[in-house]
């Protein structure tokens, strides 16, 4: 990824809606970008966007529309141009498909799996946050409804921008209440404590030796939704991730980036 570590997803989206010379493309994409924006978090750092939230995107946007290919276009040519700038570790575009494909790519059914399978394996640090989350959300709900409430009572609600707003808002925290709802039911936490150290696994924190640069680097191998290239937080299913699950101290891996293959030795398997 390039130094562009701190980038927010509005200022992500600036830039491309700039790099962007057709005006009329411009004007058709911009609206699904700026709704992407609104419900992943416009200061969300781009550096830390996850494909879960991408998939959960996807599904939200696409619900009742004829042709969901064509409202998704605009968010798949900005993830792509993301990737090819070296915002993200890897390509997020695929995961911005149509419901059907989501559901299967992202949730587990209950007939195939039992409703006790968990969905995450997440640290007891990153579910403390995503708990006080949806603790700040729930309390939200009624503030919004009281918004919803004043709005109506303000003129014509056939043209009323802030009950359109408040009605936004409240479709927004209450999918993301249910996701999280969801989520933490299903959730696994990790102990870093009893992490594998002798194979690297969910929860390593992995040294590498740059085989090229003959630099050391190290990662903390994390579940899809608590991913964070800033914090040294990588993927299990991103390219490095996938490449050193279940290798040893020794072990060379060679990793496919949008820049080239890169070599590694695993140099250490921590906790």
């Amino acid at each position: 990824m390039t130094n562009d570590a701190h980038l927010s997803i509005s200022q992500a989206i600036d830039i491309f809606v700039a790099h962007l010379k057709d005006g009329r493309q411009i004007m058709q994409g911009q609206q699904e970008l700026l709704r992407f924006q609104a419900r992943i978090g416009r200061d969300k750092l781009i550096s830390t966007l996850h494909a879960i939230e991408v998939g959960d995107y996807a599904r939200w946007t696409t619900e009742n529309v004829e042709n969901p290919a064509s409202r998704l276009d605009p968010v798949k040519k900005f993830l792509t141009f993301a990737n090819r700038k070296g915002w993200t570790e890897t390509s997020l575009a695929r995961y911005a498909a149509a419901p059907r494909r989501n559901r299967r790519r992202f949730q587990n059914s209950d007939q195939s799996t039992g409703a006790s399978t968990p969905t995450a394996r997440l640290s007891q640090e990153r579910h403390t946050e995503l708990q006080a989350e949806l603790e700040r959300l729930r309390a939200e709900v009624p503030r919004i409804r009281e918004t919803i409430r004043l709005a109506r009572s303000d003129g014509d609600i056939r043209e009323n921008a802030p009950l359109d707003a408040a009605r936004e808002q409240q479709q927004l925290v209450e999918r993301r209440i249910r996701q999280l709802e969801n989520d933490l039911a299903r959730v696994e936490i990790v102990d870093a404590a009893n992490a594998d150290t002798e194979k690297v696994s969910i929860g390593s924190r992995v040294t590498l030796h740059d085989l090229g640069a003959q630099q050391p680097r190290s990662f903390t191998l994390v579940d899809v939704r608590e991913a964070d290239a800033s914090a040294g937080k990588i993927s299990t299913v991103s390219p490095i991730g996938e490449a050193l699950m279940g290798r040893s101290v020794g072990e060379e891996v060679t990793i496919n980036t949008p820049r080239g293959s890169v070599q590694y030795r695993i140099e250490g398997i921590g906790r």
